[in-house]
């Protein structure tokens, strides 16, 4: 399939075969995945697989607590916003910040405290661009709660926070971007807005082409930085361990929109658990941290005797590409 047809295509249908009993439900519910060819990029889209229309009431999301954020070097994720999704290959950790997505952030944890992830799969995995996972539309909805399956009510940005350290002014895609404890975000000043940023690693809840259509489904950002998808998609944290997992995953059928032609067990979500309090903790590094800073600093001066054509610096650096480190403990 060529890009332009994959960008005029509808839902994807599928031929006949032993796995159409599988996929039956994915003709009228997956929207394929569309490239759109401009200036020598390639632009994609992250739909859910299930279409819904009706809204949730806010009464019947999880009611998360603020949370106090440091200002140090290391920023020390709390275990109940720390998960591990189990996979054949090993397990993906996850840092799950609220204040980037309250709502998307409670029912993630409240899925995966119900179960709802647990032989899933990531059943869409396009090479470059996002590891998809979630039922597909093939659970059993009489096996959980009807409030846990409803929409979301898009949560773009939020508030700007005080803790949000500045790093770059020149950015393509925002005023500013910096990070949140560790977490990549665009910033607005004028506004006082900011937002997750799509780095390499990051987690966001799919949707339909609706904003407000969110559900169960979520994607992690495997491939290079799909900032497009900036400020329309709702970022609930970013991957603490296990991108090399990630990478091991099989690879979907482009003709599909990326979606698996078969669901083996080297697909499938073993088990999903929210940390306990006594498991080991995990940090995020902050730009506050002297190897961050010598780092972003020979991104923007080139100041390494490897490099010897400075014309143009000092540079506008990528927080994509100079993220903060992740680690078991605090250096």
């Amino acid at each position: 399939m060529t890009i332009n047809q994959l960008c005029a295509s509808h839902p994807l249908t599928y031929r006949k075969s032993q796995h159409a009993k599988r996929f039956s439900v994915l003709r009228t519910s997956i929207k394929a995945l569309c490239l759109l060819s401009l200036a020598n990029f390639s632009f994609a889209s992250v739909h859910q697989a299930n279409p819904v229309n009706s809204q949730i009431n806010s009464d019947a999301v999880e009611k998360t607590p603020a949370i106090a954020s440091n200002t140090a070097s290391w920023y020390q994720v709390p275990h109940g916003n720390t998960v591990t999704f189990k996979t054949a290959y090993g397990d993906v950790i996850i840092a799950l910040h609220p204040t980037l997505a309250p709502k998307h952030v409670a029912r993630f944890k409240s899925l995966i405290d119900a179960g709802f992830y647990n032989e899933q799969a990531f059943y869409r995995v396009v090479d470059g661009f996002v590891a998809q996972a979630g039922s597909n539309d093939t659970h059993d909805a009489s096996q959980f709660p009807p409030t846990l399956l409803k929409p979301i009510n898009a949560e773009f940005t939020q508030p700007l926070n005080s803790n949000v350290n500045v790093i770059e002014s020149k950015d393509m895609f925002a005023p500013n971007t910096g990070f949140l404890d560790g977490f990549p975000v665009g910033i607005d000043k004028s506004r006082k807005e900011m937002w997750g940023l799509h780095c390499p690693g990051v987690v966001a809840f799919a949707r339909n082409s609706e904003k407000d259509t969110a559900s169960t489904e979520f994607y992690i950002v495997i491939g290079q930085a799909p900032r497009h998808l900036d400020r329309n998609m709702s970022v609930v944290g970013r991957v603490l361990q296990g991108m090399d997992v990630l990478q091991k995953l099989p690879r979907g059928n482009m003709d599909r929109g990326g979606v698996l032609n078969d669901i083996t067990q080297e697909s499938k979500i073993k088990q999903a658990f929210v940390h306990a309090n006594n498991a080991t903790p995990y940090f995020l590094q902050t730009p506050l941290h002297e190897e961050y800073k010598k780092r972003a600093n020979t991104g923007r001066n080139l100041d390494n005797p490897f490099f010897h054509d400075n014309t143009y610096g000092p540079r506008a650096i990528d927080v994509c590409y100079y993220q903060t480190k992740t680690s078991n403990k605090a250096w």
